[in-house]
């Protein structure tokens, strides 16, 4: 394969285990327990109210990243304005679900905001993009979200500069699975599907989208996402380096 397409989220970042981790520890903090779970339930329900939802589906941007997107990028200062109201909502409404402090809300909104921004790879990360360059591959970042929090994240792992291209959906406007997205990174490098291969975590945005777009697939399970019958990858991994059998 000579194209590379890789998600960034819980493919090679460590993401909803950080956010469960911080979520936990803020919970135990003020006397509850389960704050994680109320946590993401309650804002994945009131951010499906935001007037800007359908674009932040389009884009893959989730309620969870609202609890801590800055939302610094131009254009996005309604966003802005929005998200501390939102936050302090999701927070006073989770601890009072849980028989927790509701006053301290705002408090615990900028807690996780900031305790939130940890940036680790999964162990295997390094060798398995150290081997794909040795084999001359050619590497895309194809993440879904805002930009400003994607870079951010890209940055805090430091890998900014480990890619041959980087394709936020938020900076273009598509994102996955619509396979225009995955279209834009084939275009690049003029490579046709069947020599690019995208890995990703998300049955529903990598693998549907790599499927709609003729490329191969490859579906890392790191046991928080199901595997969707719908969209049956080509390669099941648990460790990256298990993919490298397709260079």
């Amino acid at each position: 394969m000579k194209l590379w397409l890789l998600d960034l989220d819980d493919t090679l970042l460590v993401d909803h285990r950080v956010s469960a981790e911080v979520l936990s520890h803020l919970g135990r903090k003020v006397g509850v327990e389960g704050l994680f779970p109320a946590v993401k339930r309650k804002a994945e329900a009131v951010f499906r109210e935001a007037p800007f939802y359908p674009w932040a589906e389009r884009i893959g941007h989730s309620a969870l990243e609202a609890l801590w997107a800055r939302y610094s990028t131009p254009g996005l200062e309604a966003l802005a304005e929005w998200a501390w109201p939102f936050r302090e909502r999701v927070f006073r409404e989770s601890l009072l679900e849980l028989g927790g402090p509701g006053e301290r809300a705002r408090e615990l909104a900028e807690a996780f905001f900031w305790e939130r921004r940890r940036y680790p790879l999964f162990p295997e990360v390094p060798e398995f993009l150290e081997a794909l360059r040795a084999k001359g591959a050619r590497l895309v970042l194809l993440t879904n979200g805002v930009p400003d929090l994607q870079r951010e994240k890209l940055f805090g792992t430091g890998l900014g500069e480990a890619f041959d291209l980087t394709l936020v959906s938020g900076e273009v406007g598509l994102g996955k699975p619509d396979p225009r997205f995955f279209r834009m990174a084939l275009c690049a490098f003029g490579v046709g599907p069947e020599e690019a291969v995208m890995v990703g975590d998300n049955p529903e945005r990598d693998i549907q989208g790599a499927l709609l777009a003729g490329v191969k697939a490859v579906w890392v399970d790191r046991g928080h996402r199901p595997k969707d019958p719908r969209y049956p990858p080509h390669l099941e991994v648990r460790d990256l380096r298990e993919a490298l059998a397709l260079l």
